[in-house]
């Protein structure tokens, strides 16, 4: 009897081959069906990834009996739309960040709604968040202290001018509204949140940013203040070296990531964002001093580990409404922190609810 989640593909974005690898490779999940708007396509990427089933719409496969759960990779502008179709037809939700609404957290609450009102899981795909080295640095956080400060980053240097001013998703805004703060900034945001529990902060403030010919947002430097005078600082963008980092300053030490998005350490190997790739095996630890230990932890594919989560909840026939609280949070910070564009270095407060 297979007892695997049956998941299907909604897209055949670039994002979708790690995820489908990474899909096959879970022993609890299997990648069952593929749909794209064109059938050929859709065909093509099949036999491409050893797929029997291919779909030449959307509504195919949500209408397919035989799927528990879909993978949302589609562009910004068409996940809501999707999401909530799919919740509707009672299949559990995975959707590729970043999520839709750029400038309010509404477009989440009512995909997030729509799940759980029709008792499926909604997840979002930040992968780093279920790595085996994600739980140690949990653990080691709680050792070392009330967190105090966090610094976090995710850059890299764009290749050429066309795909600096929109030739790419992420840096034209008709795709991906808030550019690179909703792209990369999910991250480093994401990491300051993880570090604060996922406390809603009180204020964010934009410090600077930069936008592209066509006016999108292709570098952004941000400050979030929490409760109790603890803050956070972060940058994002595709105008720098490439950075992947976070600095969680502790009471009584202080925990550093350098490789937090692809977890291949600092190799330059660029392929781990878009293959198999069993990595995170390390970070640093340092005391008041600042001696530095080097943690070493159990490697592991966090896109696997992703999947793995996914289909042991949808298996346990129980949704984790934990999981819905961190998107949303996340979301609502990203979206304060592109409305305060519009007033650098002022203060912008976090939309309750």
């Amino acid at each position: 009897m297979n007892t695997k989640v049956r998941i299907g593909i909604m897209s055949t974005a670039e994002i979708a081959h790690k995820v489908c690898q990474a899909i096959n490779s879970s022993e609890h999940a299997e990648v069952y069906c593929v749909a794209s708007r064109s059938l050929e396509k859709a065909r093509q990427w099949a036999d491409a990834h050893n797929i029997k089933t291919a779909y030449g719409s959307y509504d195919e496969l949500l209408d397919d009996p035989n799927v528990d759960g879909v993978y949302i990779p589609l562009p910004t502008s068409l996940k809501k739309e999707w999401a909530i179709k799919a919740a509707n037809k009672k299949k559990h939700v995975l959707v590729e960040k970043p999520l839709p609404g750029a400038d309010s957290s509404q477009c989440l609450e009512e995909i997030i709604k729509s799940c759980e009102d029709n008792g499926v899981q909604f997840l979002d795909g930040t992968m780093w968040l279920h790595s085996l080295r994600t739980q140690v640095v949990k653990q080691k956080k709680q050792e070392l202290g009330k967190v105090t400060k966090v610094t976090a980053a995710f850059t890299f240097k764009a290749p050429n001018e066309e795909w600096l001013h929109g030739g790419n998703g992420r840096t034209n805004k008709n795709q991906e509204p808030q550019g690179c703060l909703g792209d990369q900034g999910w991250y480093p945001v994401g990491a300051i949140l993880f570090a604060f529990d996922y406390e809603l902060p009180k204020f964010v403030q934009c410090l600077q940013y930069k936008l592209n010919k066509v006016d999108t947002i292709i570098e952004y430097s941000g400050f979030i203040e929490f409760s109790d005078e603890r803050y956070a600082y972060f940058d994002c963008g595709v105008t720098s070296p490439h950075r992947s980092s976070v600095d969680i300053i502790c009471e009584n030490g202080q925990l550093r990531i350098d490789d937090l998005v692809g977890g291949f350490g600092r190799t330059g190997n660029f392929n781990a964002y878009f293959e198999n790739f069993v990595g995170s095996e390390r970070f640093f630890v340092d005391d008041v001093q600042g001696k530095e230990e080097v943690v070493k932890v159990e490697a592991s594919n966090h896109t696997v580990k992703m999947i793995d989560t996914f289909a042991n909840i949808i298996q346990s026939k129980k949704t984790d409404h934990s999981w819905h609280h961190r998107s949303l949070t996340t979301h609502r910070v990203l979206a304060a922190l592109f409305r305060a564009t519009l007033k650098v270095g002022e203060k912008v407060q976090i939309l309750q609810g």
